[in-house]
């Protein structure tokens, strides 16, 4: 992981995701970049007349000293372009910069804070947030409007016992132990899934043999409200993260844990979602 990248529209529901990238650019000594996508047409609406060129350059000069404003007031730190390095650009579909820019300085993860309050336009509701699930190649981590960073103690992993959620572990293991936080993988059985203990066993095994990390934990349930039983348990751990892989598939094991789950998670939890893509084993380290 070479980089992160923080995604802001300057709303206060933006800044607990902004301390939250800061503290773990610190730890993993990344640079933070933080970008702000701001859309031309909807940030001048005016009678007067101007030429183009002059309100894009206007428009740059502006959002870039208000980004540096909005680190300053809630970091406390003066962006220096290394560590912490701001990044403004033009595009009326948010995510698309977010993501080409993410790929461009090689960010491991993209963070962003669940809903914006912007009067033009709400940045992280709906379709950009959705946007950065559906699309990102790298984890996307959405942080609710309040959340307090302090520590990471339990990071739950909701499982559908899949090879990708193996990668998706492994992935997790690289920053999770800066914190010495603890892992638990936890799945809900239902009437319609059969063997969920022996796909449980089996699934321990295929991660012991990739994954190695002491403070790993599992855990099965067995309920019809999938939704509901993983929000209890999310709350009987004290969890600080529900990290989720975003599938595409719908077959029988994996069916319960869609990407419909994934937006539930993300528009109704208090808690930070990390949601990670399928990605390819390349990507992952393994062979």
């Amino acid at each position: 992981m070479k980089s992160l990248l923080y995604a802001t529209d300057y709303s206060p529901n933006s800044v607990p995701a902004l301390k939250f990238a800061w503290n773990l650019s610190q730890k993993m000594d990344v640079p933070l970049y933080v970008i702000h996508v701001f859309d031309i047409n909807a940030t001048f609406i005016s009678t007067v007349s101007i030429a183009y060129a002059r309100m894009e350059e206007a428009a740059f000069y502006k959002h870039a000293e208000k980004l540096r404003e909005f680190c300053l007031a809630h970091l406390s730190v003066e962006p220096d372009q290394k560590k912490l390095i701001t990044v403004v650009d033009e595009n009326s579909i948010a995510s698309v910069s977010i993501l080409e820019k993410a790929e461009e300085y090689e960010a491991g993860m993209i963070l962003a804070g669940k809903k914006g309050s912007s009067l033009m336009r709400d940045l992280f509701i709906g379709s950009t947030a959705s946007g950065l699930i559906e699309k990102s190649h790298v984890p996307v981590m959405l942080l609710p409007q309040g959340h307090e960073y302090d520590n990471i103690e339990t990071i739950v992993y909701a499982t559908a016992f899949e090879q990708a959620d193996i990668y998706a572990i492994h992935a997790i293991t690289q920053w999770a132990i800066l914190f010495d936080a603890d892992i638990k993988v936890f799945h809900v059985s239902t009437k319609d899934e059969y063997a969920g203990e022996d796909q449980m066993e089996w699934f321990k095994e295929m991660l012991a043999q990739k994954v190695d990390y002491p403070k790993l934990h599992f855990e099965l349930r067995f309920a019809e409200d999938v939704y509901t039983f993983l929000m209890d348990y999310l709350y009987e751990v004290k969890a600080d993260i529900l990290a989720m892989l975003e599938r595409e598939e719908h077959h029988l094991l994996s069916s319960i844990w869609h990407r419909d789950l994934v937006k539930r998670m993300k528009g109704e939890s208090n808690l930070p979602l990390l949601s990670i893509p399928k990605i390819k084993k390349h990507a992952t380290g393994f062979a």
